[in-house]
């Protein structure tokens, strides 16, 4: 009987297993563009640690992306775990004592794509990113902030796209 049982479940698992000659290959889709980024005030007080009177409120921080057409798109999608595609990083997430932003940026466009962070009703910094692509990729390669170069790839090490921002 346990022999039985054992054919069945072979039978089924190599039923199941086929081989799909559509995906040329690849099975996969590699989509490589966090950025992570640490806030501190010219005094050294991080801006997203919520201890700090002066910190960003995580609730009035919004997220746009310029659109190839022109328009600017507020992004909210309420099916995902961090629905405006950031996530506060805490101590306790990192095991280290910081607080940092995990974004996902803007990737409608290959060069130039532009990312606007809405901290609040005054203040608001763009974020601009370049991107390699291939058929089952896409990888940034470049970060301004506020039109500073901020990171470039290195393809000979892996540097992750981590930076510290001080703001005025």
């Amino acid at each position: 009987m346990k022999n039985l049982i054992f054919l069945l479940l072979a039978n089924i698992l190599l039923i199941s297993c086929s081989s799909d000659n559509n995906n040329n290959g690849n099975s996969y889709y590699n989509l490589d563009v966090g950025i992570t980024m640490t806030f501190k005030d010219i005094n050294g007080n991080d801006l997203l640690n919520p201890n700090n009177i002066n910190a960003y409120s995580t609730d009035l921080i919004k997220i746009y992306y310029l659109k190839e057409n022109g328009d600017i798109e507020e992004i909210y999608n309420s099916n995902l775990d961090s629905p405006r595609n950031f996530k506060i990083i805490t101590p306790e997430d990192s095991q280290e004592n910081i607080y940092a932003l995990y974004l996902t940026p803007n990737t409608y466009l290959t060069e130039n794509a532009i990312t606007y962070i809405e901290w609040n009703n005054t203040e608001t910094d763009t974020i601009k990113t370049n991107y390699r692509y291939g058929d089952n990729y896409t990888i940034c390669n470049k970060i301004w902030y506020n039109n500073v170069n901020v990171w470039t790839e290195n393809t000979n090490v892996n540097s992750g796209r981590l930076f510290e921002i001080i703001k005025n």
